[in-house]
């Protein structure tokens, strides 16, 4: 399932499932920052957090500066528990591990180089991610740093 097939399947799922903010119980915010061993990642890299229990999902994008704010349809309250957290590379990068096509291969003589992902493949997968959260109710900062 690529990300925006997961996105409007999690954003329908919320829609059915959560009404209204009465309907969550007690809620926390998260925002943070993301890196790759300590480097920043590219703006707008995406962070995905998915409720482990109730299937909530609400996602945010990165800041120059790697800083990123989770948002929600319930004004970026998110049911307290334990999330799944998977990480999207810009629009911009997706597909770049793909070779070029015929046309940039005339145009360019040079043998062509295909271009590195930011961070490891498995971070794209709630499956192979590893990465668990848990929000408490109130402000949660988290430092997500890929290794």
């Amino acid at each position: 399932m690529n990300f925006k097939s997961f996105l409007i399947v999690a954003i329908a799922l919320m829609t059915l499932g959560c009404n209204s903010a009465k309907d969550m119980g007690p809620t926390g915010r998260v925002s943070g920052v993301l890196k790759n061993n300590g480097r920043i990642l590219s703006p707008a890299t995406q962070v995905v957090f998915l409720h482990s229990l109730n299937g909530t999902a609400a996602y945010g994008g990165t800041d120059e500066q790697g800083a990123f704010s989770i948002d929600s349809l319930n004004d970026g309250d998110l049911p307290i528990g334990v999330y799944r957290v998977m990480i999207q590379p810009p629009e911009s990068q997706l597909g770049m591990e793909d070779e070029l096509s015929a046309e940039e291969m005339l145009e360019n003589s040079a043998k062509p180089k295909k271009q590195v992902a930011e961070f490891p493949f498995k971070y794209r997968q709630l499956s192979t991610s590893g990465l668990e959260f848990d929000v408490k109710e109130g402000d949660n900062q988290f430092l997500i740093d890929l290794k």
